[in-house]
């Protein structure tokens, strides 16, 4: 009885574990983290970190955009939140897509990520030679400036992923008990 359990864990687990296994492409809810290198080729004149979430449908299209970039050299606060096309190039393995800001389009948030993912479920934005993760956004200056970010996009849990993970560790714990009382009896 207590193999039978145990597999049963081990299976909800394996069905349900955001992440477990690489997608070849994004599908669902990202929160995407990045921030401007402070050294190195790809370090500018701005500082500070690109948060917010990411929605793909079933094809990997960009659907949906809600990005914040907290520039804590121009004490300013940047959103991007209108997804332009998204193109996907196999290769070299890149998901490509640019995000403007609704305000003012001329600032926006291109990014590309390394498809497939990687093993724990995250996409790498990609940063070789030249960034490909970068925006232009109005700091004050005469032109709007250029700043280049790195970073990953990670799987969002689902409510529901996580009530059936939940449920079943419950029944399981209660199976458990059930059988050491009749073991008991």
């Amino acid at each position: 009885m207590r193999n039978k359990l145990r597999l049963l864990c081990l299976g909800l687990f394996a069905l349900t574990a955001p992440g477990l296994f690489a997608t070849p492409l994004p599908v669902g809810a990202y929160s995407l983290t990045a921030s401007t290198p402070t050294s190195g080729i790809h370090s500018g004149s701005d500082v500070g970190t690109v948060t917010g979430t990411l929605v793909f449908d079933a094809a990997s299209n960009l659907t949906f955009a809600d990005l914040t970039f907290d520039d804590t050299t121009s004490a300013k606060v940047f959103t991007f939140t209108d997804p332009g096309p998204t193109t996907i190039a196999m290769p070299p393995g890149l998901l490509s897509a640019t995000i403007s800001n609704a305000v003012d389009p001329n600032q926006y948030f291109a990014f590309s990520i390394r498809v497939p993912g990687n093993a724990s479920g995250t996409f790498t934005l990609t940063c070789g030679t030249d960034c490909d993760n970068w925006m232009l956004v109005d700091d004050g200056d005469p032109n709007l400036t250029y700043v280049e970010v790195t970073g990953s996009i990670a799987p969002v849990p689902e409510p529901s992923t996580i009530a059936l993970l939940g449920t079943g560790v419950i029944a399981a714990f209660g199976m458990r008990r059930r059988s050491s009382r009749s073991l008991r009896a």
